[in-house]
């Protein structure tokens, strides 16, 4: 693994990369999915209790725990079998070693999101200090990171099947199938081990923060969220490299 060559895949991905422009497309239509719910809550002020009191960052970070995913599926199915279907995979590990591969396209893919959600926190806060409320520096940070933790693990998840997968369609198939099966454990809740294994699980834990504006922040249950969707970004990503190490190119 080289930092350097994780970082020319990285910003190669994210500024000349043929899917760069699909990517940024759909990552920028979640960001004004996210602002334009801000925007249409004030006419739906009647639905919260306290109507001075909108929890803006709220809005956004649930539209991002329920659709995020999905946008993640379309843009990171294709990673890895894109390359292997084309066979220009071959020509490209032969330049840079396989670990540093998979981390730049991990990467490129993680801070475009990471870039929309930032932008996505900023206005949030924007609309929280325009309806007359104080601005929530340290609300608007977790957003950012648990915003976008969330989307990186399900970016390593569907990054670890297009390594698997032949072709692009048999990727997209099984990212669906696989996003299924973790909404299905996520929704078990008399099976507790089993949310354990979803990132839904640690982000809704932490959604009732995003919703109350007045009150303290439970920093103990921030930080054990937050380290557990690093650690499991860290544990996919490793999976992830492991698998393709192994995988007859």
């Amino acid at each position: 693994m080289n930092i350097s060559k994780i970082r020319i895949v990285a910003l190669d991905e994210i500024l000349r990369g043929v899917k760069s422009k699909h990517v940024w497309f759909f990552s920028s239509a979640l960001a004004f999915i996210c602002i334009l719910a801000m925007h249409y809550s004030t006419s739906l002020a009647f639905l919260f209790s306290d109507s001075g009191k909108i929890p803006f960052t709220y809005i956004s970070f649930m539209i991002i725990l329920i659709i995020g995913p999905f946008f993640i599926l379309v843009t990171a199915f294709d990673s890895i079998s894109n390359e292997v279907e084309k066979g220009t995979v071959r020509y490209i590990i032969s330049k840079i070693d396989r670990a540093s591969f998979m981390l730049g396209k991990f990467c490129s893919l993680f801070l475009i999101f990471a870039v929309l959600t930032f932008i996505v926190a900023i206005m949030g806060q924007v609309y929280t200090y325009s309806s007359g409320n104080a601005f929530d520096l340290e609300r608007m940070i977790l957003f950012w990171l648990f915003s976008s933790l969330y989307l990186g693990c399900f970016i390593s998840i569907f990054i670890f099947v297009s390594t698997l997968s032949k072709n692009n369609k048999i990727a997209f198939t099984m990212s669906a199938i696989l996003l299924g099966i973790t909404i299905y454990f996520f929704m078990q809740g008399g099976n507790e081990y089993l949310r354990y294994l979803t990132p839904p699980y640690y982000a809704f834990a932490v959604s009732g923060t995003m919703k109350n504006t007045t009150g303290e922040i439970d920093y103990f249950n921030m930080i054990r969220n937050l380290v557990s969707m690093l650690l499991f970004i860290v544990a996919t990503l490793s999976i992830d490299i492991l698998t393709f190490k192994r995988r007859d190119l």
